[in-house]
C-alpha cells in the first residue's frame, strides 16, 4: 500500500511539473483538443505577452497570481496587495491583441500562506491526474486553477454532457470547497459557482 501512495504522489508531481509546456507540446496537445492548433498557439502567445507585461509592472506578489488562457479568454486567479495593482494589470491585459474577455478572480489584500499554496498545488495536481484518467473527459480542453480550495475551471467542452461530467466529477473530489467554471461549448460561455 505504501508503494501505491508513493507512486500516486510521484505521478502527481510529474503531472504538475508539466504545467509550463513549450510551444511544441502545446501544438501536439492541440491536435486532440476542441480548440485546435491555431487557437492553442494564439493562446500560448497571449499567455507569453501577459507574463511579459506582468514582469514589467513589477507586481510585489506575482507568484500569488495564476493565469490561464483559452481561445483568447483570460482567467486571473489569486491575490494582490493593492487594488491599484489589480487595476494596472487589467488595463495592461486589455491592450494585448487577441484578448477577448478577462475573468478577474483576483482578491485584494488577502493573506495566502505557504500552507494554503501547497494544499492548492496538491489539489490541482490531484484533479489533473484524476481527469487525465477519466476517458469521458478531454483533459487538454481545460485549465485548472486553485485558490484556498476553490477550483477555477476554464475551457471548452465538446458538448453539454462532457461539461456536466467534469463539473460533477470535480465537485466530488475531496478537498474541493467550491467550483467556479468558465466553460463554453459553442460561441457562448457561462460562469457558474457552486
Amino acid at each position: 500500500m505504501n508503494i501505491n501512495i508513493f507512486l500516486l504522489i510521484f505521478l502527481i508531481f510529474i503531472l504538475s511539473s508539466c504545467g509550463g509546456s513549450s510551444l511544441v507540446s502545446i501544438a501536439g496537445n492541440a491536435a486532440i483538443t476542441e480548440k485546435g492548433v491555431k487557437s492553442s498557439l494564439d493562446d500560448a502567445l497571449i499567455y507569453t505577452k501577459i507574463k511579459a507585461k506582468l514582469i514589467k509592472l513589477k507586481i510585489s506578489n506575482i507568484t500569488d497570481l495564476s493565469i490561464s488562457v483559452s481561445q483568447g479568454r483570460v482567467l486571473l486567479v489569486g491575490t494582490m496587495e493593492e487594488n491599484s495593482e489589480r487595476l494596472s494589470v487589467m488595463k495592461k491585459l486589455w491592450q494585448i491583441k487577441g484578448v477577448k474577455e478577462i475573468f478577474n478572480e483576483i482578491r485584494v489584500n488577502e493573506i495566502y500562506t505557504i500552507t494554503e499554496k501547497t494544499k492548492d498545488i496538491l489539489l490541482k495536481s490531484k484533479i489533473r491526474a484524476l481527469i487525465l484518467f477519466n476517458f469521458k473527459i478531454y483533459s487538454n480542453n481545460y485549465s485548472i486553477d486553485a485558490y484556498k480550495g476553490i477550483i477555477y475551471l476554464l475551457g471548452i467542452s465538446k458538448d453539454l454532457e462532457e461539461r456536466e461530467i467534469i463539473e460533477n466529477y470535480i465537485k466530488n473530489i475531496s478537498g474541493v470547497k467550491k467550483l467556479v467554471t468558465f466553460i463554453y461549448h459553442s460561441p457562448t460561455i457561462t460562469k457558474e459557482e457552486d
